[in-house]
Formats: C-alpha cells, sequence, structure tokens
C-alpha cells in the first residue's frame, strides 16, 4: 500500500512538473507571434506593381488624360527625379528672367521706354535661343494672348494654361507641371504671373499704359492682343523641354 502511495505522489509530481513546461512552452509561444504580429503590422505593404504603361499615363494625369507615344518605352520618372526637373526649369527660367529685366530696367529708368520695348521685339527670341543651347533644353515662353505671333503656342501648351488659369478661378495657385510631352520628351511648364511693374505694358491702355508705351506697341506689335492684364492673372507659361531621356540615362 506504501508503494502505490510513493508511485502515486511520483506520478502526481512528474504530472505537474510536464504542466510547468507546457505552460512555459506557451508563454514563449505567445511572445513569439506578439513579436511576429508586431513586425507584419509595421512592415510597409508594398502596392501592386503597375506596368510601365499604366504608370507612365498616370503622369499625364492632371492634363485630364493627355498621353504620349509609345509610353510603355518610357522610363518611369519618381516624383524627385519630376522635382529635379522642375527645379533646373526654374532656374532656366530665371535666368532668362534676370537677362530681361536687367536690361528693360535700365531702360526704363533711363527714360527710355521706346528703347525697352524695341529690345524685347529685337532679343527676346534670340536670347531663349542662346539659353536654349548653353542648358541644352528648348525654352519657349508663350501666351494664350500673344504679342509676338512667333511665340504662338501649341495644343498642349494651350491645355496646360487652360487649366492655370481655371486654377487661378478657383483662387488655387497654379504649380509648375513635368510631364512626358506627346514626342516622349521630358517637358516642363511653369506659370507666369502679372505683377505690379508689368502693368505698364500689359495693363489697361485706359490707366496703366502710358501713351507713348502705347503708341510704341502699335507700332511694334500691329496685332497685339497681350494688354488688359490684371495684377494676379496668368500672363502665360515658359515651356521647357529637356533631351528624351534613355534607360542609361534614367539609370545615372
Amino acid at each position: 500500500m506504501a508503494d502505490k502511495i510513493i508511485l502515486y505522489l511520483h506520478l502526481s509530481l512528474k504530472m505537474i512538473m510536464m504542466n510547468k513546461k507546457v505552460q512555459l512552452l506557451m508563454i514563449f509561444g505567445l511572445i513569439f507571434l506578439a513579436i511576429s504580429c508586431n513586425r507584419a503590422h509595421k512592415k510597409k505593404v508594398m502596392p501592386h506593381p503597375k506596368d510601365q504603361h499604366a504608370l507612365n499615363m498616370a503622369n499625364d494625369s492632371r492634363l485630364e488624360g493627355d498621353h504620349v507615344l509609345n509610353a510603355e518605352e518610357l522610363p518611369v520618372l519618381t516624383p524627385d527625379q519630376k522635382e529635379q526637373y522642375i527645379d533646373k526649369s526654374k532656374r532656366i527660367a530665371k535666368s532668362a528672367f534676370d537677362i530681361f529685366s536687367a536690361h528693360l530696367t535700365r531702360l526704363f529708368n533711363e527714360k527710355k521706354p521706346g528703347e525697352a520695348l524695341e529690345y524685347c521685339h529685337d532679343h527676346a527670341l534670340r536670347i531663349t535661343d542662346s539659353l536654349s543651347k548653353v542648358y541644352g533644353v528648348k525654352i519657349k515662353r508663350t501666351s494664350y494672348r500673344l504679342r509676338n505671333p512667333k511665340n504662338k503656342p501649341n495644343v498642349q501648351e494651350e491645355k496646360v494654361m487652360e487649366i492655370y488659369r481655371k486654377r487661378i478661378l478657383s483662387n488655387l495657385k497654379p504649380m509648375p507641371y513635368m510631364h512626358y510631352d506627346e514626342e516622349g520628351y521630358p517637358h516642363v511648364y511653369l506659370p507666369i504671373m502679372v505683377q505690379e511693374k508689368c502693368l505698364m505694358c500689359h495693363g489697361d491702355p485706359n490707366k496703366d499704359i502710358p501713351q507713348a508705351i502705347m503708341s510704341k506697341l502699335s507700332e511694334l506689335y500691329p496685332s497685339d492682343k497681350a494688354i488688359f492684364f490684371k495684377k494676379g492673372d496668368l500672363r502665360g507659361i515658359w515651356s521647357i523641354r529637356f533631351p528624351r531621356i534613355t534607360q542609361k540615362t534614367n539609370q545615372k
């Protein structure tokens, strides 16, 4: 009888020890599960990959479905890469503006408005062409109300300006825009806004533009439509086209 009691106690103790091991295993298992779940939660869920064509089409979504030819052959640009194009375009546009502004300001300060307008008439396109060669891009200034017919916008530029004007009417700021144009070139558009000092040549002839300047404008630009602007209006855009991107260029 005593032997049976001792055996029973021994088995009971063994069961208790086994239960403790099971409990420990369960505890460690729960800890491991909690850590795994936490890591899975923190891990960034990657979006479903899109094909090349769809991504390039998405680049043009702001232009209401505009698309490029052979879009599937074009490298997809990251937001950072697109921003680099925009930043470079801003520097190019500023260089051109600074050259125009320096000469025009000097001539207006010297009370020579006629010579200032002649300078614009004779040198504006030459300056943009020269800067195009320096930067290896194609620079153009255009508007929906032209002064010089040689700056006529293409269909894409008209569309960009229309979107900018709608944004202004909605009290939204027109933002620089970069995409592939329909020929596959990286293309950047920057808005040109009417400032107070612009009104002397582009404002209301009845109150903003002096008679001497108005007479000279009529002489140089008989079909001038770049008047009656107000401060804050969209004057036009800088349209800057970069060389085509190859896969090799895109990897640099």
